[in-house]
């Protein structure tokens, strides 16, 4: 909903800045970013993604690289989508999805936890996914470190 306003108003924008005289565009900028979604986006500690095998409604997605997940591991009942393509993957067929990762394509009020190696990565992926229309995002920001903290891991 949110990219559909943009690009009208965008298109709008480019049709007021455009000369009448000529066919040139006026020269002009479109900030990186109008918004910051951090505030929809829950945070979730060690204590809810322990129990998260217990919840298979809920989703954990890993945004590490693979060859990361090769060198430590990976929470249990995680599924590894790189942040690169968090987007395209969570836009992809409910098909496709679930031949590809084993499990429903989440839903628009799916609860989705995002975890990277420290958090930072996973943010931005929760972000990406609210920007989707995602309403149930959150963000466990001791990701991989904390969790192999206490859980006795290789960091």
């Amino acid at each position: 909903m949110f990219l559909r306003q943009f690009l009208v108003a965008a298109r709008t924008t480019y049709s007021i800045l455009r000369s009448p005289e000529t066919t040139q565009v006026l020269p002009w900028t479109i900030p990186q970013r109008f918004y910051s979604s951090v505030s929809s986006i829950g945070i979730v500690d060690y204590a809810v993604v322990k129990e998260l095998p217990n919840e298979p409604q809920k989703l954990l997605i890993d945004v590490r690289e693979p060859d990361e997940l090769k060198e430590t591991g990976q929470i249990p009942s995680s599924v590894n989508i790189p942040l690169g393509i968090v987007s395209q993957e969570l836009s992809t067929s409910n098909e496709a999805f679930k031949s590809k990762y084993g499990r429903d394509k989440p839903q628009p009020n799916t609860e989705i936890i995002f975890h990277c190696k420290i958090g930072k990565r996973s943010l931005k992926a929760a972000e990406t996914a609210a920007a989707l229309g995602f309403k149930n995002v959150k963000n466990y920001e001791g990701s991989w470190t904390d969790w192999a903290e206490r859980e006795g891991l290789a960091k």
